[in-house]
């Protein structure tokens, strides 16, 4: 990979990392910190035809680093943004379940998914065992990646896609069974719980050990450096959208907090709207931010600034819209500057239908995309006073 010489490059990570910790000590400032998401790590929104046939195989370490590091290379000869280049085991979503016993379908252009759930009977949770990750679903690539990174890279390198206790349980068991045992057999959904929050402690700390990262840092949620000594892991959340927040306060928000304070905080990812939720977020042990990928549905965004306060920054994210002028417009017209992260990911096949809160298939040039929109998101960010 052809990078800024190392000087250049140490000076452009800690400014970034300098106004990314402003932002978490929700600091006044003159300028929300912006990102713009370029460099693909995983394959959702990707052009299929530029992802190398062996990017998940269990030899394919050197494909994945070449992608990602052509992808950086890109990035900082672009942007002057707060991305800070780390390395990224990409394996899809489905790890730890894989471990556990889920089947994983692989296809062409598409992420690793899981088949059907591994448990359909209240009994066999009381027999669930901890993975062998030498052995084990998708663990062992996992690491084996990791070392390859390692020895061929002096960046960072992150831990995989990290899915939450709820997640896990849900790949599992299955929504509908899940949800059916929270009613009718909730001491045993509580007993799969606290062993997916047990398993994916441990195998976060054995990727980080792997890795060389700290306990408290190396954390990278969707490209945001998650400074040392804030918090040192992030996960996903996606279900918590769909969750009454009744359900979500008892089976979700006690482990969501154990894995956060097992690593001195942590950042919540979530896609969608998930408004119901921001007093369950305020309650969660150990939460300093939330990545939302809004879907343009900015009213959430502000009444999160106003419940969650100082307590954690907001990260508003999303697929590059196509009407980017009026998404950026009315985002900083209303976003609160102080304990804001702004980014933006310029899919060549995804786009945001500002107004809709969907997701359409697009065709078109990711770089032109990300330059326009990283214009407009200075341009308005000057201009937004916030609320």
């Amino acid at each position: 990979m052809t990078t800024p010489d190392a000087a250049h490059l140490a000076a452009r990570n800690e400014r970034s990392l300098e106004h990314i910790t402003a932002a978490y000590r929700h600091e006044a400032v003159d300028r929300v910190p912006l990102l713009v998401g370029d460099v693909n790590y995983w394959i959702t929104g990707e052009d299929p035809s530029l992802i190398p046939d062996d990017y998940f195989e269990p030899d394919g370490y050197a494909s994945m680093q070449a992608f990602q590091e052509a992808r950086i290379e890109q990035h900082l000869a672009a942007y002057d943004d707060v991305y800070v280049p780390f390395l990224f085991p990409w394996y899809g979503s489905v790890v730890v379940p894989s471990a556990l016993g889920c089947p994983v379908v692989f296809q062409r252009g598409e992420e690793p998914a899981i088949a059907a759930p591994a448990i359909s009977d209240l009994s066999a949770v009381s027999h669930l065992v901890p993975p062998d990750p030498e052995r084990d679903g998708l663990m062992p690539r996992v690491l084996a990646c990791i070392d390859h990174f390692r020895a061929h890279s002096d960046l960072p390198i992150s831990f995989t896609d990290n899915q939450g206790p709820l997640n896990i349980a849900l790949n599992l068991v299955g929504l509908e069974r899940l949800i059916i045992w929270m009613s009718e057999e909730p001491t045993v959904v509580h007993e799969l719980l606290d062993f997916c929050t047990t398993v994916l402690i441990d195998w976060i700390r054995l990727q980080k050990e792997r890795a060389g990262a700290p306990l408290d840092g190396g954390a990278f949620p969707h490209l945001i450096a998650l400074p040392r000594g804030i918090g040192g892991v992030w996960l996903s959340d996606d279900d918590s959208t769909v969750f009454s927040p009744q359900l979500y306060r008892e089976f979700v928000v006690p482990y969501n907090g154990r894995v956060f304070t097992a690593f001195g905080g942590g950042t919540l990812h979530y896609c969608g709207n998930a408004g119901h939720q921001l007093e369950n977020y305020l309650a969660t042990e150990g939460l300093v931010g939330l990545n939302v990928w809004c879907m343009g549905e900015f009213e959430q965004v502000f009444q999160a600034q106003k419940i969650l306060g100082d307590r954690a920054v907001i990260m508003v994210c999303d697929y590059t819209p196509l009407e980017m002028e009026a998404y950026f417009r009315d985002l900083f017209a209303g976003l609160r500057p102080r304990g804001a992260i702004v980014a933006t990911y310029p899919s060549p096949a995804s786009a945001l239908r500002y107004g809709t809160a969907q997701v359409e298939a697009v065709q078109r040039d990711a770089s032109e995309t990300g330059r326009r929109a990283w214009e407009a998101m200075q341009l308005h960010g000057r201009g937004g006073a916030g609320r």
